[in-house]
């Protein structure tokens, strides 16, 4: 079997508001979009892989947590609100177990003091290196057909606290799990960008979501396979019109709802008010940013 082991960071360096506003206006392009799929479908988070193929699950994913600091109840709804829109964006099966014996995404809400004995435990020792400088992480492993075979995603409470990036940690780590794999800087604006401040999914990355979810995008696909497939399904997409509403549609999601962003409009009709409600908004942002 072979392991492909990543190691995701949220750092908290910006880049020039410029630079920012271009991308901005950059990034409903059918090229930049392509580009971007590439850059964080493709290679590894860290070191030198010489495997450039895509990496997908071929089994539902099974999310055992662990809760092993405080705040359990805020943790779960913030979880809980990011599955349900990956669900919601990818069609994909996942779910949260009861026992660890059943997952293989493995998902501790941890503290910094217990991160490496915790990640040596779970991962082993060569992962341990790639702590340094780290808030959050994830490690995920393949076999030999390029398919995800387990998960672990580590989320150090007081660390990301201590930066403002309890949200942006949950969201990231999770989401880049499922097979999208790197960071760059090229790719704005989105939570695959370490160096901006997006803490939930943006438009962009609800259409990478989408492509990297599509049947025609399988595991083991190289860059030259991948090509014409992307350049197919964002015509499609444009055609469609889901390119122009992506922004709007991706603040449907439960997040922006709970930390109490405000819609600009609906894209769907309203849902009925649920009977059990969410922590206060202000409440939960101060609990997961300070």
């Amino acid at each position: 079997m072979k392991v492909f082991t990543c190691v995701l960071a949220v750092v908290l360096s910006l880049i020039p508001a410029q630079y920012l506003y271009a991308k901005t206006k950059a990034w409903p392009d059918l090229g930049y979009i392509s580009d971007s799929f590439f850059e964080v479908g493709l290679g590894s988070e860290y070191g030198d892989s010489p495997n450039q193929n895509l990496r997908k699950w071929n089994t539902p994913l099974k999310i055992y947590v662990e809760h092993q600091i405080g705040d359990k109840q805020l943790h779960n709804q913030l979880l809980n609100a990011h599955i349900k829109q990956l669900r919601d964006i990818t069609q994909f099966d996942i779910q949260r177990v009861n026992n660890k014996s059943d997952a293989n995404v493995f998902y501790y809400f941890t503290r910094q003091s217990a991160l490496s004995e915790l990640v040596e435990t779970e991962v082993g020792a060569s992962a341990v290196e790639y702590l340094h400088g780290a808030i959050c992480l994830a490690n995920v492993k393949t076999d030999r057909s390029n398919f995800i075979t387990s998960a672990h995603i580590f989320i150090p409470v007081d660390q990301a606290r201590m930066h403002g990036k309890l949200v942006a940690c949950i969201v990231e780590e999770l989401t880049q799990a499922l097979g999208l794999i790197r960071d760059s800087e090229l790719v704005f604006p989105s939570i695959f960008n370490d160096k901006t401040r997006n803490a939930l999914l943006t438009g962009l990355d609800e259409i990478l979501l989408r492509l990297f979810s599509e049947k025609r995008v399988k595991a083991g696909m190289s860059k030259q396979e991948l090509k014409p497939v992307i350049d197919a399904l964002l015509k499609q997409y444009q055609r469609q019109g889901l390119i122009s509403s992506a922004e709007l549609r991706v603040q449907q999601g439960e997040l922006y709802e709970m930390l109490g962003f405000k819609r600009r409009t609906a894209v769907r009709p309203t849902r009925t008010i649920r009977q059990s409600k969410p922590l206060n908004a202000l409440e939960m942002l101060k609990a997961a940013n300070n």
